[in-house]
């Protein structure tokens, strides 16, 4: 019996492990394909998973450079064991600049025109803390010259 419970555990282990490696392989195809004609600059793979005393994941942080009058495209896609669509916010500090989820409806993506140098935070969470995997992509639409778009 003990045999038994013991190659049951490893066996769910390794049919989660597997789930999550196979998410960021199949998953960064899709989002590549979201990005569509812009040019690609950067890729994430966010895992969230809880940890042994916690009820809930948190989020994932990443800083990211931006350049002024610069168009950018974040696209995200999620890994097919996701129980809900994660959610990708753009912050300047303490301030919420974008977000694939407005007016309770999740999208694929954002669109953002920088019009300050600095660096910003890109962060990733599930709305209720729930485990799981996506693939997101940076890339850029349009750099605009200094005297479009009022810059």
């Amino acid at each position: 019996m003990k045999k038994f419970v013991f190659s049951l555990i490893i066996l769910l282990s390794t049919i989660s492990a597997t789930t999550y490696a196979q998410c960021n392989e199949s998953v960064k195809k899709a989002v590549l394909e979201l990005m569509g004609d812009a040019q690609y600059i950067k890729d994430f793979s966010v895992t969230l998973e809880k940890a042994p005393n916690e009820a809930k994941t948190g989020m994932v942080r990443f800083n990211v450079l931006l350049n002024n009058r610069n168009h950018y495209k974040f696209n995200v896609a999620n890994g097919a064991a996701n129980p809900d669509g994660i959610i990708m916010q753009l912050y300047d500090k303490e301030e919420l600049l974008s977000s694939n989820f407005e007016g309770g409806k999740k999208y694929a993506g954002f669109e953002f025109v920088c019009r300050a140098t600095k660096v910003y935070q890109l962060v990733f969470s599930f709305a209720g803390g729930q485990e799981g995997c996506a693939e997101a992509v940076l890339s850029l639409v349009k750099q605009y010259s200094e005297g479009e778009m009022n810059f």
